[in-house]
């Protein structure tokens, strides 16, 4: 599969994650990084594989930024919580567990919490079990 040329947008999206994350500006900075981290992988798939280590690159800065996110942070203790009293609960049903809580958010949350070490995920059908480690 070919994307178009994400050259400008990989420039564009990391001076914007880097900026707003200096800002204190999470929100901001969480979509930047996202968009940041995808024009990378997408630009990557285009060349062969050549921007490898700048993927990794990207996403561990991500990785990083997240851990200091207050929405990542309070929605992985919330999600904790729950696994730990219910240990196996399938994701689908941490959504239902968590109302106060937008299903984008709780994903962007479990995939860094799983990506920290924080929760173990395990592919069943089209969800994830959840446990703690």
């Amino acid at each position: 599969m070919q994307f178009p040329d994400r050259t400008a947008a990989i420039e564009i999206h990391r001076e914007a994650a880097r900026q707003r994350r200096a800002r204190g500006d999470y929100s901001g900075a969480r979509a930047a990084y996202f968009s940041w981290v995808e024009s990378v992988r997408q630009q990557n798939v285009n060349s062969k594989g050549t921007l490898d280590r700048e993927l990794e690159e990207a996403k561990r800065e991500y990785s990083e930024f997240v851990k200091g996110d207050p929405l990542y942070q309070q929605i992985r203790d919330a999600a904790m919580q729950r696994i730990g009293e219910k240990p196996g609960i399938l994701q689908t049903d941490l959504y239902k567990a968590l109302p106060q809580f937008d299903k984008a958010d709780i994903q962007y949350a479990i995939y860094f919490a799983e990506d920290h070490h924080a929760i173990v995920r395990v592919k069943k059908g089209r969800t994830y079990v959840l446990s703690l480690p």
